[in-house]
């Protein structure tokens, strides 16, 4: 009777051992939690770039988006690999307008977030333009004055195909009248004689050297018949922004009894040397010649060319 009992609780053991033990094999402890993704991963590389163009000078680029967890990123236009034209999304283009003339151009994109994540580049993109062989426009040259030693003439703007800057050079009898000018569309003819017929012609080039020129306009200067000479300038002084070499002048003006206060010449005689220093105001700025003293006065010119006595004389340097 007792062996029974001790086979009977040797076997309830041993199936207690069993559930036990499958209980435990039916509930594994959970696997760890998967890491967080990264906050700011590199942005994908933009891809197919691609080049329309809108005219020799100016493209078009557009590229395929890129992708970012970022919230604060942009794209970088690079040429040849180098330096940034920034494109903020979702834009997704851009436009040259401008292209410098016979040069080559390599364009790729990046994607770059605030904290410095870069993407890979685009394919790179390449497009030549063509040299600048065409002329800035004519302009229009007029007369706008007539006096018997003095033209005055003005001329329309001469534009350039590239959008560049354009020289203009007026030409009195074919011959250059002072230096090219940039921007200048205005001058003023000093030193005609009176009665005498004179050509003029504006001519204008652009950066490449391409030339154009204006209509030639023909004008004979009126005979004298003022013969009587301005006053003469008075109290002529040093400015307080006077200091070597530079000499800065103030006068009282001139007046005249045909020509008003604006159209009267004033020439500075600087050691006895004139040169014309403005036209209708009473200040100009001139320079020490050599060492020492140098003695200064103005004179005043009508446009007949009748001349003032001299002015007051200083000394500076």
């Amino acid at each position: 009777m007792s062996v029974r009992r001790t086979v009977l609780a040797a076997s309830v053991l041993a199936l207690a051992l069993v559930f036990s033990s499958g209980a435990s094999a039916k509930k594994p402890p959970p696997p760890p939690p998967p890491p967080p993704p990264p906050s700011d991963q590199s942005p994908t590389a933009p891809t197919n770039l691609r080049l329309t163009v809108n005219g020799p000078y100016s493209i078009s680029l557009a590229w395929d988006a890129s992708q970012t967890s970022s919230s604060n990123w942009w794209y970088c236009i690079q040429r040849d690999g180098l330096g940034c034209i920034r494109v903020d999304p979702p834009q997704t283009t851009f436009t040259f307008s401008r292209l410098w003339p016979d040069t080559t151009f390599n364009y790729s994109v990046v994607a770059i977030t605030s904290t410095g994540k870069r993407s890979a580049s685009s394919n790179t993109v390449t497009y030549t333009t063509p040299a600048d062989t065409t002329a800035p426009s004519a302009p229009t040259l007029s007369l706008t004055g007539n006096w018997p030693v003095r033209i005055s003439v003005a001329w329309t703007a001469s534009v350039d195909d590239v959008g560049l800057q354009v020289w203009s050079t007026l030409l009195v009898n074919g011959s250059p009248y002072g230096a090219d000018q940039l921007g200048f569309r205005s001058a003023l003819v000093l030193d005609r004689s009176p009665a005498t017929t004179y050509t003029l012609k504006v001519t204008v080039r652009d950066y490449f050297g391409n030339t154009n020129e204006s209509n030639v306009v023909t004008v004979t200067t009126p005979g004298v018949t003022d013969v009587t000479a301005p006053t003469a300038p008075t109290n002529l002084r040093l400015s307080s922004e006077s200091s070597a070499p530079e000499i800065w002048l103030d006068w009282d003006q001139s007046t005249d009894d045909t020509d008003p206060q604006s159209q009267i010449l004033y020439d500075v005689y600087l050691n006895g040397v004139p040169e014309h220093a403005a036209v209708g105001y009473g200040e100009t700025i001139v320079y020490c010649r050599g060492e020492g003293p140098n003695t200064i006065a103005v004179r005043a010119v009508d446009t007949s060319g009748n001349a003032s006595a001299f002015s007051n004389k200083i000394v500076f340097c």
